[in-house]
């Protein structure tokens, strides 16, 4: 899946130009979510649509790539914040485990409490981002979600997941 930010920001709508309301962003999201839903089921739509995001993740994470830890934490989250995805806050990281917040989510902040969470994009783009670091596969899960009711998203990524 390489390359493909390269042909993605190939832009040409010099009438339109580049920027989207969320309240679409959000709609393309939701229905295909929903949709995946339906054909694959719960568990099968989330895996697809959490690997998704761990290829972004990783490429995404090829791209910022730095031999220093807290240089490569800064970049992810300026990134996150520039490209308006939300606001990503490292929440705790111990032996084997990290858990990062994402406030101000691009795709359920301000969304009543709908009952289930919906972020698994998020939750796999910040699985590759480790493991565009780490060289090592991780489980990513997300724990708290606005669409939940709980107010902000949270994601828990395992370290030592074969």
């Amino acid at each position: 899946m390489a390359g493909w930010i390269e042909t993605l920001s190939q832009v040409r709508r010099p009438h339109l130009g580049e920027d989207v309301p969320l309240l679409v962003f959000r709609a393309f999201r939701v229905f295909t979510g929903m949709y995946l839903e339906d054909v694959l089921g719960h568990k099968g739509a989330t895996a697809l649509i959490q690997n998704a995001g761990r290829e972004l993740g990783k490429e995404v994470g090829e791209r910022l790539q730095d031999s220093s830890l807290d240089r490569y934490i800064g970049k992810v989250i300026d990134f996150v914040k520039d490209a308006k995805i939300g606001l990503l806050i490292p929440v705790d990281l111990k032996e084997g485990s990290l858990v990062v917040a994402l406030d101000e989510c691009i795709t359920c902040a301000g969304m009543p409490n709908i009952g289930k969470r919906i972020c698994h994009f998020e939750a796999g783009f910040v699985a590759g981002i480790v493991e565009a670091h780490t060289g090592n596969k991780v489980r990513a899960y997300e724990t708290k979600c606005n669409a939940h009711g709980d107010g902000i998203c949270e994601v828990v990524v395992e370290m030592n997941y074969a």
